[in-house]
């Protein structure tokens, strides 16, 4: 009985060259099989197979392909077994054996010509591949079983003409996305993208399937260029094509090309007569890549051409949260200067506010707008108005950060008594999760604010280090400081004085930096260099929080310099690689020297490359070195 086989998954798997088996415990076979259900042994058979036993493996095949000649399970296997021992005039017997019984069909002498081939008899593997053909050539299933010979053999160039000339000759019975496969199979990628487009215009249904198979191929070499002319063949022929309009802004958003794929989907906009609803989901994918300058674009774009449109509430949100980000990333702030991203996402937030009381989007921008308020302009008492309509809500996970950011404010005011009892309600109400562990973290932090430190280390040793969540990692950092400077066998008592003591003059220089008072802070930091010297317990600690004190006030290159004082003085600290990250960020977001950032994640990845920050830092220094080499 033939064998089935199909086109697309055989030359699928045999250009990927399947996967390797994992290697496991294998028992020795036993030489009697009368006694031993065939399913058994070729359970067995199959594992001595993929450990590597392939003698063994072999002649239990052979036995039970001798007891059962129909068992296409068997046979398979018999032929695998025959391949990996390299017997492969055994594979052409097995196959002319399987002729004389079964008789002259196509796939039996398309699978002969493959064995031949494989046994180094090339001519003898032509004729059968010849013979096969001609054995009924008006049944595509012949071409077919012919080009899945070759694909085997990974003969994808010969594949792809046997296909094309079958084609040729019976039509539509074999589908230009079936030869478009086997040309990009070959690397005939000009080939291959046209067959696929040709399918694309019979059927605007087949995009996603023509779209995900060219992404398979972009990355082989002059694809993308072949890709293009392509693509802009087409768009010339039938400028209102949407199919090929949408594969051109997908293949420029692959290749980087933020400003081609915007003009793409401009394209669409216009000729669709569309209502911005491409230029919404092309703004989401360029942000996703880092491209937000283009997604400000299409999102603008949106808002001017269709600003009563359907999307255009979706598009007002966006553009809010990208004026958000760019605030944060110019670390605008209202005392120290003008604040144009901020100004105009808050604004842009108050929009989408006054647009519609019953937007279910409310309680989340709300949230978004008491952020703003609460970071650039200090504004607490708007912040605290919009963060309790926000806390109001259904979304729980919006409710819940909204109190714990109210907690955050009250700190902020110095108010710690409000602060703690706003984030042990959110650790009550909350209980698992990030939101509850950062709820606890803040709760360590006040005790360590206000001086309880072995309250605040019981607190920071009982949150959960095995979780993702950056209240986990900022914990760690917490104990390592309250450690360097206590004594678990000596703690003071009740009458102890330790106004001067350095890890209380720490504790108030952090709660300073913390509310934004960083004059204070960098004063008190003085103080305690002054009274404690450069070499007491906390001096790392010390220089790094002096670094994130002068970056947050305005001065990036003073921070820089800090942090250099802590790597030459402390090359042990626990500070380290999160000293080499903010060096990172501050050269690349506010000195602009991509070089220097690059070099700063270089070295964090060389020397902790199982830091939690090494997988960050992974993806931005290979973002930096794009640009730096483009």
């Amino acid at each position: 009985m033939p064998r089935p086989r199909f086109l697309l998954l055989a030359l699928v798997l045999a250009a990927t060259g399947g996967a390797a088996s994992a290697q496991v415990p294998v028992p020795s076979p036993r030489v009697q099989l009368q006694d031993e259900a065939p399913s058994q042994s070729y359970a067995l058979a199959a594992t001595l197979l993929a450990n590597g036993r392939v003698e063994e493996a072999t002649a239990l095949l052979e036995d039970l392909y001798a007891a059962n000649p129909a068992d296409v399970a068997v046979l398979i296997k018999l032929e695998e077994a025959y391949v990996a021992g390299r017997r492969f005039d055994d594979l052409v017997g097995l196959v002319d054996r399987r002729i004389v019984r079964e008789g002259r069909t196509a796939e039996l002498l398309a699978s002969r010509g493959t064995a031949l081939a494989r046994a180094d008899r090339p001519d003898e593997a032509d004729r059968a591949w010849t013979e096969a053909l001609a054995i009924d050539p008006d049944d595509p299933q012949t071409v077919r079983s012919v080009v899945n010979a070759l694909g085997e053999l990974r003969l994808f160039d010969r594949a792809a003409d046997v296909l094309a000339e079958g084609r040729e000759r019976l039509g539509d019975a074999i589908s230009a996305l079936e030869l478009a496969h086997v040309y990009g199979l070959a690397l005939d990628y000009p080939r291959a993208v046209d067959l696929y487009l040709e399918a694309l215009a019979d059927d605007p249904a087949l995009r996603p399937t023509v779209q995900t198979r060219l992404t398979r191929l972009v990355a082989g070499q002059g694809a993308p260029e072949a890709f293009a002319a392509a693509f802009q063949r087409a768009a010339t022929l039938d400028p209102l094509d949407r199919g090929v309009r949408e594969l051109q802004a997908w293949l420029a958003l692959e290749q980087g090309q933020y400003d081609v794929a915007l003009d793409a989907v401009r394209a669409l906009d216009r000729l669709e007569r569309e209502q911005g609803q491409s230029l919404v989901a092309f703004a989401d994918q360029a942000n996703a890549a880092g491209a937000t300058d283009v997604a400000a674009r299409a999102l603008d774009e949106v808002l001017e051409r269709h600003p009563d449109g359907p999307v255009a509430p979706i598009a007002r949100l966006a553009r809010a949260r990208l004026w958000d980000a760019q605030a944060r990333a110019d670390r605008e702030r209202a005392d120290l200067g003008p604040t144009p991203a901020a100004d105009a996402a808050r604004d842009a937030y108050a929009a989408v506010l006054d647009a519609d009381p019953a937007d279910p989007r409310r309680p989340a921008v709300a949230l978004a707008l008491a952020d703003l308020l609460r970071d650039v302009y200090r504004a607490y008492d708007d912040a605290e108005r919009w963060l309790g309509e926000a806390a109001a809500g259904r979304d729980v996970g919006v409710t819940s950060q909204a109190r714990l950011t109210l907690g955050e404010v009250a700190l902020r005011r110095g108010d710690l008594d409000a602060a703690r009892q706003r984030f042990a309600d959110v650790d009550e109400a909350v209980r698992i999760g990030p939101l509850a562990e950062q709820a606890r973290y803040e709760l360590a932090l006040i005790d360590f604010y206000e001086g309880f430190m072995y309250s605040a280390l019981a607190r920071a040793e009982a949150l959960d280090e095995n979780t993702a969540a950056d209240a986990a990692n900022d914990a760690i950092a917490l104990r390592v400081t309250l450690n360097d400077a206590l004594d678990p066998e000596a703690m003071p008592g009740p009458d102890v004085d330790l106004t001067g003591d350095p890890l209380h003059v720490y504790g108030r220089a952090a709660l300073r930096h913390r509310r934004g008072l960083y004059g204070e802070a960098l004063a008190t930091l003085d103080s305690l260099d002054a009274t404690a010297g450069l070499a007491h317990a906390l001096a790392d600690e010390s220089l790094y929080l002096r670094a994130s004190v002068q970056l947050a006030d305005g001065a990036p290159e003073a921070s820089v310099a800090t942090l250099d004082q802590l790597l030459d003085r402390h090359p042990d600290s626990f500070f380290v690689d999160r000293a080499l990250r903010s060096q990172a960020e501050t050269y690349e977001t506010q000195l602009d020297d991509p070089t220097a950032a690059a070099e700063r994640y270089d070295r964090l990845l060389e020397r902790f490359p199982g830091s939690p920050l090494a997988p960050e830092a992974r993806e931005v220094l290979r973002r930096l070195r794009a640009a730096l080499n483009s």
